[in-house]
């Protein structure tokens, strides 16, 4: 600050006093309210007991000393001043300025801060602005999360939805409204292509007694386990669909009669030797049966599956675990009129006039 003392004083007659002299540097003062009013911005006066500026940051004032009465914005507040710590509202050329006073008691001086009420509510309002751009910021933020959460909650349900509707909830695999769908592009495409493709429909016999007899959650983990041997069963071009309670039909598509009789035999097999891992089916007289038939140029969806399920109903009237394929009663080429044998008598070839 550039105190200086004087620590012998002495009056003009060379007599020592009491008192110790001691003064501040006002250009040194000034120097450092400037550096105040440039960090925050407020002017700053330090005004004697008489109103006279001892020290102010503005350049103009260092080295000079004004009274308090010669600024124009403070010409009323000059008579009000006193030794309380007071806040005044002053208006001057058409703006308002906040003034604080304080009496400093140790060097009787005042110290008066003011500032524009503009310049004050300057960083009120700056920090308004980024407090609302933050929960603006936030807001859409959350809006956002919440639109994507919602939108993948949707999009989950329906996906949930297409899939019930597009195939049985207990197998998995097509279910009858699905089928009837995809069962005409399969005909209409080997139609066009001239490329074989056989029916195949799976029964599980005594079914409904085994439901009496067990309960249904028992038979339904039965039957999920069958739709899971079926789905792993057969290729991904093919499609394998719940027709019934207890039946299956299965569309092979690229597929002679001949292959696909050995396929169903197969399939009665493996869903056989997966039953019989339930203790249920050891009291159980469980048969699979199977039917087949091959699509003919001349059929429908109806008279296609009509025969496989009259191949079926020949089937279950033999021997438990039968497979029976019934060929279409018009002409057809060499390699669809040949019959089927095998060794041990479990597939035979029925040819049926309509």
């Amino acid at each position: 600050l550039g105190l200086f003392l004087n620590a012998a004083p002495s009056d003009y007659q060379k007599k020592y006093l009491s008192e110790i002299n001691y003064g501040v540097d006002r250009s040194k003062l000034n120097e450092l309210l400037d550096l105040y009013y440039q960090e925050y911005g407020h002017n700053i006066y330090l005004i004697n007991n008489s109103g006279q500026v001892i020290a102010h940051n503005s350049q103009s004032m260092i080295g000079t000393a004004k009274n308090l009465n010669e600024l124009s914005q403070f010409n009323t507040l000059a008579q009000t001043l006193n030794k309380q710590q007071s806040a005044y509202e002053i208006q001057h050329q058409g703006e308002t300025f906040l003034v604080n006073a304080r009496y400093l008691p140790n060097t009787d001086w005042y110290l008066l801060v003011d500032t524009s009420a503009t310049q004050a509510t300057a960083s009120l309002r700056e920090a308004f602005y980024l407090n609302m751009f933050i929960c603006l910021l936030a807001s859409l933020s959350i809006f956002g999360l919440t639109h994507l959460a919602i939108s993948r909650y949707e999009w989950r349900i329906k996906q949930k939805f297409s899939d019930m509707s597009a195939s049985d909830t207990l197998t998995g695999l097509a279910n009858r409204y699905t089928f009837d769908i995809l069962i005409g592009h399969i005909l209409a495409n080997a139609k066009r292509t001239q490329t074989p493709v056989s029916l195949v429909l799976i029964d599980m016999d005594l079914m409904k007694s085994a439901v009496l007899e067990h309960g249904n959650i028992a038979i339904q983990n039965m039957i999920q386990q069958v739709g899971a041997t079926i789905k792993g069963s057969i290729r991904a071009s093919d499609v394998g669909c719940r027709w019934t309670e207890d039946k299956f039909l299965i569309t092979l598509n690229n597929c002679l009669p001949e292959k696909a009789t050995s396929i169903a035999q197969k399939l009665t097999q493996s869903i056989q030797h997966t039953l019989a891992l339930y203790p249920v089916t050891a009291s159980m007289q469980l048969s699979i049966s199977a039917g087949v038939s091959e699509y003919h140029i001349n059929d429908t969806v109806e008279t296609l599956i009509e025969r496989t399920e009259r191949a079926l109903v020949h089937a279950q009237s033999q021997t438990h675990h039968k497979v029976m394929y019934i060929q279409a009663p018009y002409y057809t080429p060499t390699y669809m009129t040949r019959r089927l044998n095998n060794k041990n008598g479990d597939i035979k070839a029925v040819q049926m006039q309509a």
